[in-house]
């Protein structure tokens, strides 16, 4: 008896939920698109989000159009830095684009789940604490048609080259030719695409 009464009130309020889910998800497409286009002045309308991004600091930031935006990204500019991003980019859940010099991916390019890509770091002069200092930025540039692996971190002054894959958990120091494979800590090559 319990457990048939269990079993209806599970069948009751799943109901609602089964009747309302496509209507919230339409209204996902449309609100989270709107919420970064309150944030970015030149947001093309055939811009996806998969849910919440942030835009933090200067807001310098621009995307190319069809570009899909994972939940929990955050971009943050500051001082003279820029983010752009290519027609094509997909940019997978929580990654992280902070840029005080500029950060520039190509057309076609993903970036896996939890990338983080910073062109800057703290000054280390043993003079005054790290927090102190000021940051020495250096641009990073992200060819097109790239695949950068999930958790990967891309350092200061980095370019990777066009239709190069970095593989996941990979730290990028230096730069990566065209159409290479690269992965590790630091990330060397392993081998070219054919």
């Amino acid at each position: 008896m319990k457990r048939t009464l269990i079993r209806i009130l599970i069948f009751m309020t799943s109901l609602p939920i089964k009747i309302i889910l496509p209507f919230m998800t339409l209204m996902k497409r449309i609100y989270y698109p709107a919420r970064l286009k309150a944030d970015i002045v030149f947001l093309d309308p055939s811009v996806q989000c998969d849910g919440r991004v942030y835009v933090l600091g200067t807001r310098n930031v621009r995307m190319g159009l069809r570009c899909r935006i994972g939940r929990d990204t955050e971009f943050e500019t500051a001082e003279t830095g820029n983010i752009r991003l290519g027609d094509d980019v997909r940019i997978n859940r929580g990654c992280t684009l902070v840029s005080y010099a500029g950060i520039t991916i190509g057309e076609y390019a993903i970036v896996g789940e939890y990338v983080s890509i910073r062109d800057a770091n703290h000054g280390m002069s043993p003079d005054e604490p790290m927090r102190c200092q000021k940051h020495a930025s250096s641009p990073i540039c992200i060819g097109r048609d790239v695949w950068i692996g999930r958790g990967s971190c891309i350092l200061p002054g980095v370019t990777i080259g066009e239709g190069s894959v970095v593989g996941a958990n990979s730290v990028v120091n230096a730069d990566i030719p065209p159409y290479s494979i690269a992965a590790g800590i630091p990330a060397k090559i392993v081998k070219k695409r054919q």
